[in-house]
């Protein structure tokens, strides 16, 4: 059956309005990938190619098959995200499994000036690190950057790590390792951090723990963001 054909079924079934709802997120998501296909052309770097675990035999740590594959985030979606929340500018953005930077890249973008990106792969560590580079080269440097070679549970949040990005890049046990860990630094620095949380298998593993409160959930181009934020100094909630 052709596409004529669908769309004559579709506004049968579920009439103009709801077909045509349909047809604009699916526009929408095609045009995302379009966007995000030309990616690396544009800026001259290497983030598209999906790496299985299987292929990092550069990792060492004992949580390696609890990690997920490499997968880019898409930029479309995650840059209108970026632009719509009110999050705070002057600590870092942190990609924990960074993989190979696009996401730092994207938030260098939005107006992030300080960049850490965590990976337990040396080797998309050190492609994150020239993705980067490249970038800031391009941009005249206007934003500082860190990729740290670590396994996501032995890592110590920092007291300006703000806003904390996953793109379910692991298990639920290894999800629960770092949230003690943030909440540690929590503890240890009040503030205000926000959790961005692209593709989100394991939100309950966030949420039963009452610290961080449900802020908004966003799907843009076909990604599903789930977003939280800590209790102290929380702004207004999102109930779009």
């Amino acid at each position: 059956m052709g596409l004529f054909g669908r769309v004559l079924i579709n506004l049968r079934e579920r009439g103009f309005l709801a077909t045509a709802r349909a047809g604009l997120r699916r526009a929408t998501i095609v045009a995302s990938k379009v966007v995000d296909a030309s990616f690396d052309a544009r800026h001259g770097t290497e983030t598209s190619r999906l790496v299985e675990v299987a292929e990092q035999r550069d990792v060492t740590s004992p949580n390696r098959e609890r990690g997920i594959r490499y997968e880019p985030s898409r930029a479309r979606p995650l840059r209108r995200l970026l632009r719509e929340l009110p999050l705070p500018r002057a600590g870092a953005f942190v990609d924990v499994g960074c993989g190979k930077g696009r996401a730092m890249m994207v938030a260098a973008q939005a107006g992030f000036q300080r960049l850490v990106g965590v990976d337990y792969s040396g080797d998309l560590c050190r492609t994150a690190w020239r993705n980067l580079e490249g970038l800031a080269r391009a941009q005249g440097g206007n934003f500082s950057f860190e990729v740290i070679e670590c396994d996501a549970a032995d890592f110590a949040f920092a007291s300006d790590h703000d806003v904390i990005y996953l793109f379910n890049p692991f298990d639920e046990v290894v999800m629960a390792r770092v949230l003690d860990r943030l909440e540690d630094s929590l503890r240890a620095h009040p503030r205000s951090a926000w959790i961005i949380y692209l593709a989100p298998k394991w939100p309950e593993t966030i949420e039963r723990r009452g610290i961080f409160t449900p802020f908004a959930r966003r799907t843009y181009g076909g990604c599903e963001f789930a977003v939280y934020v800590t209790p102290s100094r929380t702004p207004a909630r999102d109930r779009r």
